[in-house]
């Protein structure tokens, strides 16, 4: 940041230099080292509060199951002191709607919410904290300095997170009771029989129900964080925020398109403010309209940040997601670096920066001979090329000539540009003939046919560019 506690590297060399006055290759190695020191610290500061979220996310978890646990043991004690009072005959539909009431005097919405009401309240608000303890320090404030202004959104979490837990009779457990239920008296069983059967039955269901609580405390857990961090950027003058998705084999294909996308804190202050505004009135549907689950929602995966819709900016964006924002300083971007951010934001170049794009990487060549000579042997030979010039040159041709697209994608956080037309094989398989080129360093990567234009290794998957090149401009 500058200044009398700037770290020393931050204001001079070993030498006693100052930054001007490296050379070049001096102080391009000075900057990397600041770049990854900088990642170091913010990887820690993530994983130190991370603990601290998954610590509370398990004892909200342990509160819900086990309060449910308890209160099903109860309800099929009642449910079988009924059935006992009931004497010998079948079952029918009237005692199963009797059982079902006396279960709900132990399960209802009033009796959850009675368990719950403590742990909730308390983890609640211990979450809603730690989201924002991990802004301060993420924007080196001391947490004590970040003062809580708007109590009113944690009253209205709290005893919404209270109400959804009531509603869980409803929305879950009468449904998994009434169903059981119904199975009996369908089959024409007697009182007698049930009565040898519940406890055993009944008490197979509590795994259903544990899973359902588990969801619900998770969904809980990282919407509360998600509002509480919300909250602390409007305070911390925060501007601008970073999707960060942990990718791995379970992203979900909405976390992949939305990773490193920049949002304004604007946007998820008005999420944020629609939600509340649904909770507070208990107005479940514009609730779930304010801040969707999204499941098979093709569609939105590649539309531009501009372009998402408003009930797409705060995490979580699925049940189960791990994705978080992250304070973000947006820097003027141009050239290289403009062109990474539109291609994470899913934004086209304009025509003239296409046409810049190709004049800059048309003349690209291979980082060294050992990488040309690797590429070449692992596909020079199911491409038809027998030599290492041949290779070369039909790389180049790639991105020279007219009948092809040009996409870009962003892997590992660097810039490429892939070149690419409809080809087959040289075994007559159909597909892709593609180049790909470093931006940055303006060096080829690779040259080989695929099957499938996009790569799961992209954290952004191809982003079509307009124009095919100079062909298709002379043909118009």
């Amino acid at each position: 940041r500058g200044g009398s506690n700037s770290p020393p590297l931050a204001r001079m060399d070993a030498g006693g230099r100052a930054p001007s006055e490296l050379s070049a290759p001096n102080a391009k190695a000075e900057r990397a080292l600041r770049r990854a020191l900088a990642r170091r610290l913010v990887r820690e500061v993530v994983i130190k509060q991370s603990r601290a979220f998954w610590r509370l996310h398990s004892r909200l978890q342990l509160a819900m199951s086990r309060a449910f646990d308890s209160q099903l043991q109860a309800a099929i004690a009642q449910a079988l002191d009924r059935l006992r009072d009931l004497g010998p005959g079948l079952f029918t539909p009237e005692d199963g709607r009797l059982i079902l009431s006396a279960m709900e005097q132990r399960l209802g919405a009033n009796v959850m919410q009675a368990v719950l009401r403590g742990p909730l309240l308390s983890l609640t608000d211990a979450l809603y904290r730690v989201g924002r303890r991990e802004v301060s320090r993420s924007v080196n404030i001391d947490f004590k300095h970040l003062p809580m202004r708007d109590l009113r959104a944690l009253d209205i979490l709290q005893s919404g997170n209270l109400y959804w837990v009531g509603k869980t009779w409803n929305n879950m457990t009468r449904d998994l009771l009434q169903g059981a239920l119904t199975d009996y008296f369908d089959g024409g069983m007697t009182r007698a029989q049930l009565t040898r059967r519940f406890a055993t039955d009944f008490a197979g269901l509590s795994e259903r129900g544990q899973r359902y609580f588990e969801l619900l405390a998770d969904h809980t857990a990282t919407r509360t964080r998600e509002l509480g961090r919300v909250g602390a950027y409007r305070e911390a003058g925060v501007r601008w925020v970073r999707v960060r998705a942990w990718l791995d084999e379970r992203t979900t294909d909405i976390c992949r398109a939305l990773h490193g996308r920049v949002l304004p804190v604007q946007r998820l202050e008005r999420q944020r403010e629609q939600f509340l505004a649904a909770v507070k009135d208990r107005n479940e549907t514009a609730a779930r309209a304010s801040w969707r689950m999204h499941r098979n929602d093709r569609g939105i995966l590649h539309q531009s940040t501009d372009n998402l819709p408003a009930h797409t900016a705060m995490p979580p964006y699925h049940f189960r997601c791990r994705t978080i924002t992250v304070a973000y300083q947006r820097p003027a971007e141009s050239g290289t670096d403009g062109w990474r951010r539109r291609t994470i934001d899913r934004q086209p170049l304009s025509r003239s920066d296409t046409d810049t794009l190709i004049a800059r990487l048309k003349q690209a060549p291979w980082p060294d001979s050992k990488v040309l000579r690797r590429k070449y042997q692992k596909h020079g030979e199911d491409l038809g090329i027998d030599s290492l010039a041949n290779f070369t040159n039909s790389a180049q041709d790639l991105i020279r000539r007219g009948d092809r697209d040009v996409y870009l994608a962003v892997r590992k956080g660097q810039l490429d540009a892939v070149f690419a037309r409809k080809a087959k094989n040289s075994s007559g398989r159909d597909g892709y003939l593609v180049t790909v080129v470093d931006v940055a360093n303006r060096k080829i990567r690779t040259h080989h046919h695929k099957q499938k234009l996009n790569s799961s290794q992209d954290e952004v998957q191809n982003v079509k560019q307009p124009g095919r090149g100079i062909m298709k401009w002379l043909i118009k």
